[in-house]
């Protein structure tokens, strides 16, 4: 099932039950309130670190926070970036390219890495897929991998875990810019089920992976979990991410 039917569904069963609060989530902060959230490594002088973008329901909800931490545990530090905070309200194209460079930038300031590992799932993998092709020279030799987990075709500049915002015209189609990515690595990892995902339209230019499931991979995060740590060891040993 597509994001777009999915979330639709979701949306009108949440609009039933909580009336228009489940769309205001992000402005009203309900699903957190800090934009910047902290997976601190026991490794005190990294030589790596991770910047991971958040899905919509930030990472309260979801498989992200369990990723992120996965990733952590491995004596890789990881700045959260929480979407429903940042993308609360409807960025600019601009607003979006700085978010992400912001948040490498401040991955390297404060762990003290030199190299980073940039991470993202769902709404927060149509982020990095639309901003990463574009991040400046300085901060693409900075860059280890790119892994995107469930992105979509379409991306839209404001988070909306309801789903209805996502029922317009898209801000953005990272297609083209992802499949000119030849300065790091990307591995894209989807659900078999799920229509309108990214990753098969990358099969060529990055480690494409299918698990069952639809976009959700049926919440299995250890699976999720041992699948991506293999995959970025495979694509890139130097960060140290081994399964």
């Amino acid at each position: 099932m597509s994001r777009v039917r999915t979330r639709f569904a979701i949306g009108l069963f949440a609009l039933a039950a909580v009336g228009l609060t489940a769309l205001a989530a992000p402005v009203l902060g309900l699903l957190g309130t800090e934009s910047i959230v902290m997976f601190p490594a026991a490794e005190p002088h990294p030589r790596v670190a991770a910047v991971f973008l958040s899905g919509d329901m930030g990472f309260h909800f979801g498989m992200g926070e369990k990723v992120a931490a996965a990733v952590a545990a491995k004596g890789v530090p990881v700045v959260g970036v929480a979407s429903p905070v940042v993308f609360a309200t409807h960025r600019t194209r601009a607003e979006a390219d700085a978010v992400v460079a912001g948040a490498v930038r401040l991955a390297l300031t404060r762990t003290g890495a030199s190299r980073v590992v940039l991470m993202g799932q769902s709404y927060g993998a149509d982020i990095l897929a639309t901003t990463a092709p574009d991040l400046p020279p300085d901060l693409r030799a900075r860059v280890l991998a790119i892994d995107l987990t469930v992105p979509a075709h379409d991306v839209y500049f404001r988070a909306d875990p309801v789903g209805l915002a996502y029922l317009g015209k898209p801000d953005a189609h990272p297609l083209l810019a992802m499949r000119g990515v030849d300065w790091a690595p990307v591995v894209c990892v989807y659900g078999l089920e799920e229509k309108g995902s990214l990753c098969p339209s990358l099969a060529g230019r990055a480690r494409v992976i299918g698990l069952s499931g639809d976009h959700y991979l049926g919440h299995d995060a250890p699976r999720l979990i041992a699948t991506t740590l293999r995959a970025l060891h495979e694509v890139a040993p130097e960060a140290g991410l081994q399964p």
